[in-house]
This record gives C-alpha cells, sequence and structure tokens, in this order.
C-alpha cells in the first residue's frame, strides 16, 4: 500500500482529496513527505501533506475519530508545537469519519 502504515483506508482516501484540494487552490503539494522533504525539527513527524503556497507552509495531518483516541493527542501536540516554530508554517489537523447509515426508525 502507498499510504503509512497508521492509517486507514478513509483516512488515505481523505489524504488523497485534500492533497488534490489543495494543488487546484495553487500549492505546491506533497503526499506522505519523506524526512528529507521536511526542516529537520520535523523530520521525525508522520505528515501527511505538505503544501506550499507563495507565503505559507500548511502541515496536514488527518486522522478518524478511532486512530485520535488510539494514537494519543501527544503526538498531534508535539507536532503542532514543531511546526509553530517554524516561521511562514501552520498545522492543521483533518478529522474525517466513516458516513454512518441513517436510521431508518
Amino acid at each position: 500500500m502507498s499510504y503509512r502504515n497508521h492509517q486507514s483506508g478513509l483516512e488515505h482516501r481523505r489524504v488523497l482529496k485534500l492533497a488534490r484540494e489543495y494543488r487546484n487552490e495553487g500549492y505546491e503539494v506533497t503526499v506522505y513527505p519523506e524526512a528529507t522533504d521536511l526542516p529537520e525539527g520535523l523530520s521525525k513527524c508522520p505528515l501527511d501533506i505538505i503544501a506550499k503556497g507563495a507565503n505559507q507552509v500548511i502541515a496536514v495531518e488527518v486522522r478518524t475519530r478511532e486512530s485520535l483516541s488510539l494514537n494519543g493527542f501527544e503526538d498531534l501536540r508535539r507536532m503542532a508545537e514543531k511546526i509553530k516554530e517554524l516561521p511562514g508554517w501552520i498545522f492543521e489537523l483533518v478529522v474525517t469519519n466513516p458516513r454512518q447509515p441513517k436510521d431508518d426508525h
């Protein structure tokens, strides 16, 4: 599979959709960046997307509600703090969930 080990298929599909949206907005997008694609302080962060624009870089992490609680919030807090230290960088957490069938009762 081309997506990260910690991701579900739902997360992977959302990553691809977001990447397409960022590209349509004019960003240069890297999906699942390697450590060498990231600044030194972020090299160990498993980011899903880096979207580079003229004046900012958006670092994106996609999770489902289940993976938020499975992986805990500490890794997200650590990533957000490291990204906040980089001028022109912002962190976006995208939470996606499966569509629930509507109850007919």
